[in-house]
């Protein structure tokens, strides 16, 4: 792995959350459902729930709270989930306390970036599900994630789709319409997604791919930056199976192709160690 320095476009980009839809209560009951089912499959592409008995856990980038309850009813002594989108936040607390009031005392939301959490925390796992590849300076958060885990703490992340795969720009370039054209993004161009984006949500001026959360790191540079910042990696899924398009068996063997390895790789999964 080339050892030089990542250079990431990204660093200095700050999330706005005015760029992005408000969602409704019931948009956000639906979505949460959905999550606890894909919960489920997130744990098995991982090559199993880690065991929470008594942790602390983080998670980055928890939206509706699905994840973090999952941890919690399965043990962790304390949950905490952060999330930049206030209303994504708002949402979870009011929702876990009405559904889950057994396990709601163990789980903290907070509308809070990482970097402005407490030096005092001590985490066992700090999760992390599609989220990565929306994070702006990737090195600075995973020297605060570092800084935040105990010692051989484990860091435990999968995120879909990278920039560079069939849809990696999220669908941007097609939003509002009903076809999809694979790698579109990547022959219209930045300039034309960011555009696209804009139209369908007048009164968003975004002006940069990295406005609309993309941060285009491919997986060579987040393994780079995993191995940058004090991260040894245990297991990783690429282009896990289960649930996926029934073309994802054939991007598993095309991405061993360097020319190709780019825009067949969709997801990945890794569970990293703290050195």
């Amino acid at each position: 792995m080339n050892s030089k320095n990542l250079s990431d476009p990204s660093v200095g980009v700050k999330f706005n959350e005015n760029f992005f839809v408000t969602e409704d209560e019931a948009t956000c009951r639906k979505y949460f459902k959905e999550q606890v089912i894909d919960t489920e499959r997130y744990w098995r592409r991982l090559g199993g729930r880690p065991d929470f008995a008594g942790k602390v856990v983080l998670e980055l980038g928890c939206g509706h709270g699905a994840l973090c309850v999952d941890a919690a009813l399965s043990g962790a002594r304390r949950v905490i989930g952060l999330d930049l989108t206030s209303n994504r936040i708002a949402f979870a607390r009011r929702f876990v306390a009405e559904r889950f009031p057994q396990i709601a005392h163990k789980i903290e939301f907070h509308c809070l970036d990482i970097a402005a959490l407490s030096p005092d925390y001590d985490f066992d796992i700090v999760l992390s599900k599609d989220t990565f590849e929306h994070i702006m300076g990737i090195k600075q958060v995973l020297r605060t994630i570092r800084r935040l885990l105990r010692q051989d703490g484990l860091l435990i992340t999968g995120f879909s789709p990278l920039y560079y795969s069939p849809f990696g720009d999220h669908g941007f370039h097609a939003i509002g319409q009903r076809f999809k054209v694979p790698w579109a993004h990547l022959m219209l161009g930045d300039t034309y997604v960011v555009d696209a984006y804009n139209a369908h949500h007048p009164g968003v001026q975004c002006r940069s791919i990295y406005d609309l959360g993309l941060n285009k790191l491919k997986r060579r540079d987040f393994l780079a930056a995993f191995q940058q910042t004090g991260f040894v990696l245990l297991r990783e899924n690429v282009n896990a199976i289960e649930g996926a398009s029934k073309l994802m068996p054939l991007f598993r063997l095309l991405r061993h192709i360097p020319i190709l390895e780019d825009y067949v790789t969709v997801n990945m999964y890794a569970v990293l160690r703290r050195s």
